[in-house]
């Protein structure tokens, strides 16, 4: 009797197994193939729609009176913000020479997946595909002021000698790119018309300028120092060293080959020329305390700002007016180190600091709008100061709102 219940029992235990199979093999939802190989493959000829894009009228998502998440998905750092005037239609179609227009911001972005360039104009709610290069896992970018061309940055890794640092010059409608020297640290745009590059070694750096087409190349220094973070501003650049709450840091200008130290020593120290460099402002640590100041170059007179977040918060739209995402806790981690690492994260409100009057006004806060918790970064305002565009540390989202 027992035996017999045993073979009963094994032969519906084979049934059950049988059935699974058959259903894992020809009913259950097929998982997606990972093809590992050169992202280069295919540039040029990608026909990805990245998740969460949308494109037509109505794209991004209001959360908030002024107030629009424009994606889902991660986005390089670094956007363009251009004024543009955009054609109003008439009677559901528009016409070359008579058609009214309207002011507009036209924002410039990379889905970061993709490489694939976008244009969202913010008042209309568009969006727009400009290009369909495949670059995928673009981390950041520096825009030409008319958004016509970026500069990217992302990793390659071959079999050969592991990972290396490539740097693309990327038409927006992504025809006619061009890669530039291999492990750049920097390529930031320096003008309309000029092009900063840094390479660093373990025996320091070299920083050039160039035409924005890269070409007439000149030398613009050479340091012994190898962790450097440089600015262009103006007619002049600016660099700091490398910030850590554990090691004291110094800002410089460069003048050629000369280097003037302007700031330090001071732990966790990071600066952000104003758009001519007249004025610098700068974080730091002291006391396990973020501080944010400004200091006037001619003068080198410092003056402490009313608010406490770090510099790559911060844009300057002129000369007297900087905006800044700034943490509702910085908490007590260790600064900036932490931040940069990925081990903390911030909650920020946007503020409008006036410098001339050392004046802070509350532009919004997404929690109490939106319910929504953002660690601002690459924020971005268009010359006229209608929009700040600023990405999302945390998901890479991109996001809009109407000053």
């Amino acid at each position: 009797m027992m035996r017999r219940i045993l073979i009963i029992v094994a032969a519906i235990i084979v049934i059950i197994g049988l059935a699974i199979g058959a259903y894992y093999l020809f009913f259950a939802p097929k998982a997606g193939t990972l093809t590992v190989g050169n992202p280069f493959a295919n540039a040029g000829s990608s026909t990805t729609t990245p998740g969460g894009l949308t494109e037509g009228q109505g794209a991004g998502t209001i959360v908030a009176p002024n107030f629009v998440k424009i994606t889902d998905g991660p986005v390089a750092e670094g956007v363009a913000a251009v004024d543009v005037n955009i054609a109003i239609p008439t009677n559901g179609a528009t016409t070359s020479s008579s058609t009214p227009t309207t002011p507009d911001v036209d924002v410039r972005f990379i889905d970061r997946a993709s490489g694939n360039i976008y244009s969202y104009i913010a008042h209309a709610r568009t969006l727009t595909r400009r290009s369909n290069k495949t670059l995928p896992g673009i981390q950041v970018a520096s825009w030409v002021p008319n958004g016509s061309m970026a500069y990217v940055q992302f990793i390659t890794t071959n079999a050969t000698d592991g990972e290396h640092v490539a740097t693309y010059a990327l038409p927006s409608d992504g025809n006619g790119g061009y890669f530039l020297e291999q492990d750049l640290a920097e390529a930031r745009v320096a003008s309309s018309t000029g092009l900063f590059t840094l390479l660093t070694s373990t025996s320091g750096s070299v920083g050039t300028v160039s035409k924005i087409d890269g070409s007439s190349p000149r030398t613009l220094f050479t340091s012994l120092v190898s962790s450097l973070i440089v600015y262009p501003a103006g007619n002049t650049y600016f660099a700091h060293t490398k910030a850590s709450s554990a090691t004291f840091g110094y800002g410089f200008q460069i003048n050629g080959n000369s280097f003037t130290r302007i700031l330090g020593p001071l732990a966790g120290l990071t600066l952000l020329p104003s758009p001519s460099g007249k004025s610098l402002l700068y974080s730091y640590v002291d006391g396990g305390v973020v501080h944010l100041a400004v200091i006037n170059i001619a003068t080198h007179s410092a003056t402490a700002l009313p608010l406490a977040t770090l510099t790559e918060k911060c844009v300057w739209a002129d000369e007297v007016t900087v905006y800044c995402g700034v943490p509702t806790d910085l908490g007590s981690g260790n600064l900036p180190d932490d931040w940069y690492q990925g081990a903390v994260s911030f909650t920020d409100r946007i503020w409008r600091i006036d410098m001339t009057a050392r004046v802070a006004t509350l532009i919004v806060d997404p929690t109490a709008v939106a319910k929504t918790s953002i660690d601002a970064v690459s924020l971005t305002v268009d010359p006229k100061e209608d929009v700040l565009v600023f990405t999302d540390k945390k998901t890479g989202s991109l996001w809009e709102y109407d000053l």
